[in-house]
């Protein structure tokens, strides 16, 4: 099943019967069954009407809200799984502080090694540095055992993304250029993808983790902030290099996207209508198993069954195993 956007500004959902109805000036744009999805996304200024909004909770769908340049803002969902139990024990994990070490370093790890996959499974023409990249980033995964604490980790993490993001930068064989990740915001193309894609992959994960019943706010290797879900930036290190990167990959170096796409709004560069339309038929495609052939696992069920085995892990004490592109066999060469 598939998430619903829309971002056209000024535009209205209603309900009509069993269905959605998104119009402007009084002008159906969009009209669909909720049968066959798992989700609103609203950019902007969209309106949803008290009846919609009613129907599609009562359904369990949710909606989803994003500023018009995409920074997620929060969502409006059904009442989640009641399952406090494993609330319980996700508090006893956090406080077991040799457990929850041992965790942080399993999310470093595998994240590590998905970095290194997608830079050795490239096929490399006018970049020999790769293999020196590579070796460094290999050093580093090997520190990962010694770290004593999450703020350690979480420094060789970041060295291991600033090696791994200039070797990705070369990967790129297309009008834009990659000079390392800036944010906050964005102010290339590259990066407003790049940014895009995590931010739907965080809210998606989100969505997953809230409705196994966890604790979204308490993190294992990102901790404990204010306001941050933490448990969610945990489980998104493993999908980042083999969802959002690789999706990068595939629309610049298969021209999906053009300068035609994006548009400067003062310091930032977005996505125009156009441009956001064609993320989010690429994005949904990932998703859903489309985009690798009929035979190929969409990340929106592999997310789903992650959060199911994360669940199973820490109620029973067993370790978990993160997503991994060796592992399962992925190719990761676009």
């Amino acid at each position: 099943m598939a998430v619903i956007y829309i971002k056209e500004q000024g535009t209205l959902v209603q309900k009509n019967g069993g269905r959605i109805v998104v119009s402007k000036n009084a002008q159906p744009l969009l009209e669909f069954p909720i049968s066959n999805i798992d989700g609103i996304a609203l950019m902007g200024n969209v309106q949803v009407t008290a009846q919609a909004l009613h129907f599609l909770l009562q359904q369990g769908i949710d909606i989803s809200h994003y500023t018009y340049g995409g920074q997620y803002l929060g969502q409006t969902a059904a009442e989640s799984s009641k399952n406090i139990f494993l609330r319980f024990s996700q508090y006893e994990l956090y406080n077991n502080e040799k457990k929850r070490l041992d965790f942080a370093r399993t999310i470093v790890s595998n994240k590590i090694g998905n970095q290194l996959n997608i830079i050795e499974n490239h096929r490399w023409e006018d970049y020999p540095q790769w293999r020196d990249d590579a070796a460094q980033i290999r050093r580093l995964k090997d520190k990962v055992s010694d770290a004593e604490t999450a703020n350690e980790l979480l420094g060789i993490e970041g060295m291991s993304s600033n090696i791994y993001f200039r070797s990705f930068g070369h990967m790129f064989h297309c009008d834009f250029e990659f000079r390392g990740r800036n944010r906050r915001p964005p102010k290339d193309p590259i990066n407003v993808i790049i940014s895009l894609g995590y931010t739907f992959l965080t809210k998606e994960i989100c969505s997953a983790l809230e409705a196994e019943s966890f604790e979204p706010y308490l993190g294992f290797l990102h901790g404990i902030r204010y306001g941050r879900k933490s448990l969610a930036l945990d489980i998104i290190e493993e999908f980042r290099q083999p969802v959002v990167d690789r999706m990068a990959l595939k629309m610049f170096n298969k021209r999906m996207l053009s300068n035609y796409d994006f548009e400067t709004e003062d310091d930032r560069v977005i996505l125009n209508t156009d441009g956001f339309r064609k993320f989010c038929s690429e994005y949904e495609k990932w998703m859903n198993g489309k985009a690798g052939g009929k035979d190929q696992q969409g990340f929106r069920g592999i997310i789903r069954k992650q959060t199911g085995k994360l669940k199973q892990c820490i109620q029973k004490g067993e370790e978990y195993v993160p997503f991994s592109l060796e592992a399962q066999n992925v190719c990761s060469e676009l």
